[in-house]
């Protein structure tokens, strides 16, 4: 073999490891947009089935077992917002199986503001879930109100290590709103 076949047999070589790079770069970036994707659903999923279970519970501690509320200083002030006295448990509410302390001990909407959650995937782990509930103005419910009105907002922001992330590595978490109404002639 001469110089010429040598030098050719190395280009060859050369141009099949770069294209060999760029088959697994490619792979690689197909199966983490895959993963990410797989993972936002979930999440979304998981966050779905949060505001629906808060949104099964009364409006607010003073309106359960068939009590009625008519002005709202009936209603209790968002400073007191959270699991009211016999609802409290120690630590972040974490179940495998979807049994979650919540369905047990909370009646009301607010009894989940500041409330944290683990929930398990079995391919994907654990997935961080808050809670936020917030009045809000009757007629504009993006303005939070610092006084006892007729809707409350919920959020529910939801995280996982491998969910999209901002260019400096922080995860971008995924967050559901929903508004919870009193009827009060209901």
């Amino acid at each position: 073999m001469n110089t010429g076949q040598t030098m050719m047999v190395i280009a060859a070589f050369a141009l099949l490891s770069m294209l060999t790079l760029a088959v697994n770069s490619t792979m690689i970036m197909t199966s983490t947009l895959g993963l990410e994707t797989q993972t936002n659903l979930n999440a979304l999923s998981i966050a779905q089935s949060m505001l629906d279970e808060i949104q099964t519970q009364e409006y607010d501690e003073y309106t359960t077992n068939s009590q009625r509320a008519f002005q709202f200083s009936s209603l209790t002030t968002a400073a007191s917002f959270g699991p009211d006295a016999g609802e409290t448990f120690a630590g972040i509410d974490k179940d495998s199986t979807g049994n979650f302390k919540s369905k047990r001990f909370f009646d009301d909407v607010d009894d989940y503001h500041l409330y944290h959650r683990q929930a398990y995937d079995a391919r994907l782990g654990w997935f961080d879930v808050v809670d936020t509930v917030q009045y809000v103005q009757n007629l504009n419910p993006d303005a939070v109100s610092l006084t006892q009105t007729w809707h409350k907002r919920i959020i529910v922001t939801v995280t996982h290590y491998a969910m999209n992330k901002k260019l400096d590595g922080t995860i971008i978490p995924l967050q559901l709103y929903d508004c919870s109404v009193y009827r009060k002639y209901f």
